[in-house]
């Protein structure tokens, strides 16, 4: 009982310290959330003296207005002033042309004109060079396409479909594997082989050779064994005689069906 008791009170005192634990999470949890609020709400209260997205819009609308005001009397300044030295230099130029000498404007355009004339006659002709050229390098064009539309693939010379080989106008056919070459003879050496002599023999070994006496010949093999018709059969290899008959079997006679099916009987009127 004391152990349980123990146990029960272990427990209840760890469930508190863990109730504690909790509480003081939650109320930090609560003191950070104050906090930010705070601090929110201190940020909305610096952000409410600063001007709004409103008023910043209609700032920018207004300087770009008088930017554009501005940028448009510079251009009329910058025009009128423009036009009046214009207006003062040919002014200026007219008033200078009658104290200058009278000059010959015929004379010198019909100079350019010839000047001009040599230079389009040159142009003209480098230009016809030019087509005489072209025209040749399309006549050459067209008859390299014409070539390659002949001797192409699909063209005269080399259709899409051919014969199979070894047909009249198809590629010959495989000839195979090409047969192995014959093989030649060997040559004979350039060297002339020549026997050896036998050492000469005395005349003594010569008539010591002589007296010796001949073996007699070994006799004949063949004349020893007998032959095969005196041999007596193995009475362990004799076959077993049949213990009946045999019987024959009869085949009956199919005729043949004859071209145009089968045959008549024998006995019919026209078979007699």
């Amino acid at each position: 009982m004391e152990e349980r008791y123990n146990e029960k009170l272990a427990r209840r005192e760890g469930k508190d310290f863990k109730f504690v634990e909790l509480r003081d999470m939650v109320q930090k949890i609560h003191d950070d959330m104050e906090a930010d609020r705070a601090r929110a709400e201190d940020a909305r209260l610096a952000d409410a003296g600063k001007p709004g997205i409103e008023t910043v819009i209609e700032e920018l609308k207004r300087q770009n207005a008088e930017q554009r005001e501005l940028l448009t009397a510079l251009s009329e300044t910058w025009r009128a002033d423009s036009n009046k030295q214009n207006a003062d230099t040919i002014e200026a130029v007219r008033s200078t042309a009658r104290e200058q000498v009278d000059f010959n404007v015929q004379g010198y355009l019909d100079e350019f004109s010839r000047a001009l004339a040599q230079e389009v006659r040159m142009l003209l002709g480098e230009v016809g060079k030019l087509r005489e050229e072209r025209r040749a390098l399309q006549h050459e064009l067209g008859y390299l396409l014409c070539m390659k539309a002949k001797y192409g693939p699909g063209g005269e010379f080399e259709p899409d479909w051919k014969p199979p080989p070894g047909a009249p106008g198809g590629p010959p056919l495989d000839p195979g594997p090409a047969p192995p070459p014959p093989e030649l003879p060997q040559a004979k050496p350039g060297w002339r082989t020549v026997p050896n002599r036998p050492p000469p023999q005395s005349r003594k070994q010569k008539k010591k050779d002589a007296a010796q006496p001949q073996a007699a010949p070994a006799p004949d093999p063949r004349r020893q064994v007998q032959s095969w018709a005196t041999w007596q059969p193995n009475l362990d290899y004799v076959p077993t005689p049949q213990s009946q008959e045999a019987t024959t079997l009869l085949v009956p006679d199919t005729g043949s069906p004859g071209l145009f099916g089968p045959r008549s009987p024998r006995g019919s009127r026209y078979g007699g």
